[in-house]
């Protein structure tokens, strides 16, 4: 190949990326729904991160130090740590995005083959990495700064160095991710013939993730209850964080610098540490780009499948069920995104109960434990049976050959719905225990809670299957996976919330009219009950209509 930058092919190259996501948006690849609820979602966390966070940093700035305030070093402190985490979340999904780009790209195996040089390729991947770590760096500093600026107001300084920093960020997280890119990958390729390791693996970080979100939750609800925090933040709390922060490089540097506190100082570590972060990921992502050209032309996948019998006596249906589980249980994605979530929907509806209940109580003053039980029940339901939007995409092109089998048509898709709601009863019943057990609930409570949700996780199953049947996309991947939301997991989720909400603000509205009277707390078990069991009679005749000559007429799988 040749070993010198073609600058025209890099644009070019370029170019091939911006029609590529380009092409996202024609007509019948572009999810509306879902980019829709992404961008909602962004604007709600911003918002909300605004709010909260200048809350607190109004809080932290008037902590005083040896009884006398000083507001600018707690900011100096503040930022730096802010960005210490804004930097470990950038380098995380820059580590991704290295691998996404060099190993799991289609287009390296096509490029191997063509007269493009690797210098040229790398060069294209690198600065196709940095622009998502761009974007990444200016939702997030610009969010932390916007909530800094609501409560103390700084000169023009800070607004015009904030864009420098936005541009610097991403320069160190690439050189720490290219650090740990290798080994990551290491590790995910040992991980992913193993199974049940790679489950636990996933599920274990997963979990540690939900709980550090519930202590963020946890200091938001004492934010609006007004929690005294100066016993939390006491001298010696002061003096530990006076020590990390010192430590903080190089973000204690960037925070220093954006206060202007040594200018001078600040700005020359600054650049020898950029100039420093671009030599060592320039060398070490060059160094990944070539072993991934050669593993894609080699087809090294470094499995290592245990040897089995291929042919076990059982019946079709339970066949049918056990395909089901072993395309999702071996398939790392469907696997974090079904099964994982759907243990840990105990764990969010735990913590969730356990902030929310006390702070209805403190904020109206009523025990709305039933109501609040069943809109977080119904709401992670929603936002955990995701893997029934999939149910009929997920086969690819094997749909065609399960359909020439000797098996009617009701055991293909029903076996589908079987499997799902096992999955979400096990995790339903979970959940109520974990409620009864903590004594968040009565058994009472429990009980009709696990029943609702189990309701409406049968309402999801049967509507989603038949959703993705009449608009499936199969993959045109090698193992078939998906690798792109589908405008089904999209409408899913959309469809789940405003269910859940509306069943949860319709409990919520009869609870309050009726808080005197307490011979009518039944309305909210019996409306619940009666709106739950309609979605779900419509839900299955949806799925159920014209189903057999929907089957065997099916000849469609849009290709994603």
């Amino acid at each position: 190949m040749n070993d010198r930058i073609d600058f025209e092919l890099v644009r070019t190259l370029l170019r091939k990326q911006r029609q590529e996501r380009r092409f996202i948006f024609s007509k019948g690849n572009f999810d509306a729904v879902g980019l829709l609820l992404r961008l909602l979602l962004v604007a709600a966390f911003v918002a909300i991160f605004i709010v909260y966070f200048g809350q607190f940093a109004g809080i932290y700035l008037a902590i005083p130090t040896n009884n006398r305030a000083d507001p600018m070093q707690r900011l100096y402190e503040l930022l730096s740590i802010a960005y210490t985490g804004i930097l470990v979340l950038m380098t995380v999904s820059c580590v991704t995005a290295i691998l996404r780009e060099l190993f799991l790209a289609d287009d390296i195996k096509i490029f191997s083959a063509m007269p493009v040089g690797a210098k040229t390729l790398f060069v294209a991947k690198l600065v196709s990495i940095y622009r998502g770590q761009l974007l990444f760096a200016l939702v997030t500093v610009l969010t932390v700064n916007i909530s800094v600026l609501t409560v103390m107001a700084q000169g023009a300084w800070l607004y015009i160095m904030t864009v420098a920093v936005c541009l610097v960020l991403p320069v160190i997280s690439i050189a720490i991710a290219s650090i740990f890119a290798l080994p990551f990958y290491a590790i995910r390729q040992f991980l992913q013939p193993r199974f049940t390791l790679l489950f636990i693996t996933i599920t274990l970080f997963t979990a540690g993730a939900i709980v550090v979100y519930s202590f963020i939750l946890t200091a938001m609800k004492d934010l609006m209850v007004g929690v005294d925090f100066s016993s939390v933040f006491n001298g010696h709390t002061m003096s530990v964080i006076k020590v990390v922060v010192s430590y903080l490089y190089p973000c204690n540097w960037i925070s220093s610098f954006l206060l202007g506190h040594e200018f001078v100082y600040d700005t020359i570590g600054i650049i020898l540490l950029v100039a420093a972060c671009a030599v060592v990921s320039m060398l070490i992502i060059r160094r990944i780009l070539t072993r991934a050209l050669q593993a894609r032309i080699s087809g090294d996948e470094n499995f290592m499948y245990r040897e089995q019998d291929v042919a076990t006596k059982g019946s079709s249906f339970g066949s049918l069920m056990k395909k089901e589980f072993l395309v999702i249980f071996r398939t790392p994605a469907y696997m974090f995104s079904y099964f994982s979530v759907a243990v840990l929907m105990p764990l969010m509806v735990f913590f969730c109960m356990d902030i929310g209940a006390s702070m209805v109580r403190d904020k109206i003053g009523i025990d709305c434990t039933l109501e609040l039980a069943l809109f977080l029940t119904l709401l992670f339901s929603a936002l955990t049976n995701v893997f029934c939007s999939t149910n009929i995409s997920r086969e690819g092109t094997m749909f065609y050959s399960v359909k020439a089998l000797p098996i009617s048509h009701t055991s293909v898709v029903f076996s589908k719905v079987l499997f799902c709601m096992i999955v979400s009863v096990i995790s339903q019943m979970i959940s109520a225990v974990v409620l009864f057990w903590a004594g968040q609930v009565t058994w009472q409570i429990a009980l009709f809670v696990f029943g609702i949700g189990t309701v409406f996780s049968f309402a999801q199953i049967c509507f989603a299957t038949r959703y993705d049947f009449n608009h499936a996309k199969f993959s045109t991947e090698d193992d078939g996976e998906i690798k792109e939301s589908s405008g089904t997991v999209s409408t899913l989720i959309v469809l789940g919330m405003v269910v859940s909400f509306v069943i949860g603000a319709v409990v919520l509205i009869v609870r309050l009219m009726f808080v005197r009277d307490a011979s009518m707390g039944y309305l909210s078990y019996v409306i619940a009950s009666a709106i739950t069991v309609v979605i779900a009679a419509v839900s299955y005749l949806y799925l159920v209509c014209r189903l057999k000559k929907k089957y065997y007429e099916f000849s469609g799988g849009g290709l994603f």
